[in-house]
């Protein structure tokens, strides 16, 4: 049985960690074509990415539930309650889209200001924000709808259209931040517009393929006008807990981001370019946690909870082993790193410092994700909620201020609070598995 819930663990897996690579790759692109007009620029974009990830939590939390209910029907072999459900995702990941896009447009200034943007960066992040809003409206649905067709092991479909998403990012950042081809040199502007039309793109390219689809999971008429009460209910019912862990986990980083911005706009570039460097192994691990929540889902619905369990193990060796290369690519290469995002100095030598420390942190925070994601799949969402609130706020929070402002150990202290918080919460992640209590949640 191992081998065969390893074979399908990696094909589930690697269009996911794909997947998610490649919505990485729309950051890291902006990140290195603005990184070319000046530190400015880079902290501009990076200065409301902690808040933006405070929003993907909670599609991501919806998404969530979503793996969870319908694995379990498609476990349990219940087509009609599979295609009501996914009527019913649509309809919860639409409402949600619009609420976070109204408040994000109407509050972009307010936001920027509380993240403590330099004022040489302030207007332009407001700018950035607020034009990246469409394009976030189409990419919370689809994250809400990927999570549809991953419970029913479709990893193919998203991977695929974040491919184009990306190429799309690409093409037009390069013809919109520097004018080339006779457009218009927008800048950091540029950078959104870019990845706001290629996000519509794709959510309208999954909107497509949903309506094509023959099988459960699909929208064709009939099927997206439903929504069920009763299957909502029990989607967030598993989201709740899930949108809690991840809005304190989001909010925490969001405080986590406003003390590292009081050291300045080279502490702010240097961090954001850290942070998607070790997006990496974040994104990744996340995926196999997420390709795990499948197998989980669908093994714990066919009443095999000893194919769940082997599920879990493999996906934190897999995930263990690719978090350690990359982790050692850090240690060894920060550099390298750092120069393909800046040519600025300053930044690369204070971020050669971070990558170092954050390849010691990154191997519990690799495992952490895995374990997370595979709990979620058993509908298991209230016990990580609480140990994501005491590893983030009772552990990162409370460390990075004292090592801050009272040791003045400035953004090394910052990363060794960070580190300190993924070894506790991987600690209690192991025990909560390892109980197996999980086994016996009902969706």
């Amino acid at each position: 049985m191992r081998q065969q819930v390893r074979r399908d663990l990696i094909h589930l897996a690697w269009p996911t960690a794909l997947e998610q690579l490649l919505s990485l790759v729309t950051q890291m692109v902006d990140m290195a074509f603005v990184g070319r007009i000046g530190a400015y620029a880079v902290a501009a974009v990076g200065v409301i990415m902690q808040p933006l990830w405070f929003t993907f939590g909670l599609a991501g939390a919806l998404g969530a539930g979503i793996v969870a209910l319908i694995a379990r029907l498609t476990g349990a072999r219940e087509e009609r309650d599979v295609r009501r459900a996914t009527g019913t995702a649509s309809w919860l990941g639409v409402s949600l889209a619009v609420l976070l896009g109204v408040a994000l447009h109407f509050g972009a200034s307010a936001i920027v200001t509380v993240m403590g943007a330099p004022p040489d960066v302030h207007p332009h992040a407001v700018l950035y924000l607020k034009i990246l809003v469409p394009g976030l409206i189409g990419q919370y649905w689809f994250i809400t709808m990927s999570a549809a067709l991953r419970a029913v092991g479709e990893t193919r479909i998203p991977m695929l259209l974040s491919l184009g998403v990306n190429a799309l990012n690409v093409g037009l950042d390069w013809l919109l931040i520097f004018g080339n081809l006779g457009f218009p040199a927008l800048g950091v502007a540029g950078a959104a517009w870019a990845t706001s039309v290629a996000r519509l793109a794709g959510a309208l390219g999954l909107l497509a393929v949903l309506a094509l689809r023959r099988d459960p999971v699909s929208l064709r008429w009939e099927t997206f006008r439903q929504f069920v009460p009763s299957l909502a209910g029990r989607i967030l019912r598993v989201a709740g807990p899930s949108a809690v862990e991840r809005s304190a986990g989001s909010l925490s980083w969001v405080v986590y981001a406003i003390i590292i911005n009081r050291l300045g706009t080279v502490a702010i570039a240097t961090q954001q370019i850290a942070y998607v460097c070790e997006d990496l192994i974040w994104l990744v691990a996340f995926g196999m946690g997420s390709s795990c929540a499948t197998l989980v889902g669908q093994s714990l619905g066919a009443r095999e909870p000893e194919r769940a369990r082997l599920a879990i193990l493999e996906g934190l060796r897999l995930g263990g082993l690719f978090t350690l290369a990359v982790a050692a690519s850090f240690m060894l290469a920060p550099g390298l790193y750092m120069r393909f995002f800046t040519t600025d100095a300053a930044v690369i030598d204070l971020g050669i410092i971070a990558l170092r420390v954050a390849a010691l942190a990154d191997i519990p925070m690799g495992l952490t994700l895995v374990l997370n994601g595979a709990l979620q799949g058993a509908g298991d969402t209230r016990v990580p909620a609480l140990i994501t609130l005491l590893g983030s706020w009772g552990v990162r929070l409370s460390l990075a201020f004292v090592m801050i402002d009272f040791f003045g150990w400035g953004l090394l202290g910052a990363w060794i609070a960070a580190g300190v918080d993924w070894v506790v919460r991987l600690s209690l992640f192991w025990v909560r598995f390892i109980r197996g209590r999980w086994q016996e949640l009902a969706v």
